[in-house]
């Protein structure tokens, strides 16, 4: 067998992912990201130990944790996104203070309802090439899923920067999910978004 000079197949224009991707919770877009969206499956394994071991084993490797998640750098921040980066937020207006609408964090130590979570969480990409019936884009889709964590840094010159990241939840409820250790998200070829 002669080793190929290079990875290009025919096949190479349909498998690339262009440009930065689309993020959507459920049918409406998350916002405008600068520098692409993440995705990572944060998978983790475990070789089981034995006395003797020299060296990790075929067939005694498997999966003790997944963690997915889909990061970016959104640059707005409208109404919608506060109540999406902010589990549980309530709006409401209170004290002296005069915002026309405000957002009152949950408080810690509370457990967070079932509303609290995102619900069809998708990251697009579109497909170089493909035809439609082969799958013009790909998706990573989370059914359920929770902002983890985000910060705001104001720029001078520039524009805000939110840096967000978005883990999938296994919701037990949804069909194909069901079992306590399946994988918590799902990759699609889509013909249409």
């Amino acid at each position: 067998m002669t080793a190929p000079l290079t990875g290009y197949t025919s096949a190479l224009p349909s498998d690339i992912l262009l440009d930065s991707g689309v993020l959507y919770v459920s049918s409406t877009v998350f916002g405008a990201f600068a520098g692409g969206i993440k995705f990572d499956p944060g998978v983790t394994y475990r070789a089981a130990d034995f006395d003797g071991k020299r060296s990790p084993v075929k067939g005694l490797d498997r999966v003790t944790m997944r963690m997915p998640k889909i990061s970016g750098t959104v640059i707005q921040l409208s109404t919608t996104n506060v109540g999406q980066v902010e589990p549980g937020a309530a709006t409401a207006v209170t004290g002296a203070w005069t915002a026309s609408t405000s957002y009152a964090p949950k408080s810690a130590g509370q457990l967070l309802a079932s509303g609290d979570y995102l619900s069809d969480v998708r990251a697009i990409w579109q497909r170089g090439g493909a035809t439609a019936s082969a799958g013009s884009y790909v998706q990573v889709r989370f059914p359920s899923a929770l902002c983890t964590k985000y910060d705001i840094t104001g720029q001078d010159g520039a524009e805000i920067a939110i840096a967000i990241e978005i883990e999938a939840r296994l919701d037990p409820t949804l069909s194909g999910f069901t079992a306590i250790g399946s994988a918590p998200f799902r990759i699609e070829y889509l013909t249409s978004v």
